[in-house]
């Protein structure tokens, strides 16, 4: 599980890839959100984006300094909550 940062300037980017067996998760910290197309995860702490498979990988980019992120770019189905 990977948090996103407390801090994040807009343009910031954050990239996520899987390999061998382990899966990965961001979490959110309070008042943050990620959008991924016409899709949001739930704001704050009880939201996250995560992988299915093996090699699933994200890049976010902040929009919103500190707080809103949205899914530049996707490799796989990941999960939206």
């Amino acid at each position: 599980t990977l948090t996103l940062p407390a801090t994040s300037a807009v343009g910031a980017v954050v990239r996520v890839a899987g390999m061998n067996a382990g899966l990965w998760k961001i979490a959110q910290a309070a008042s943050q959100y990620i959008k991924f197309g016409d899709q949001a995860t739930t704001p704050g702490v009880g939201g996250s984006l995560a992988s299915t498979l093996t090699y699933d990988a994200v890049e976010l980019v902040c929009i919103e300094t500190d707080l809103g992120w949205v899914v530049a770019g996707s490799v796989g189905q990941l999960t939206i909550v």
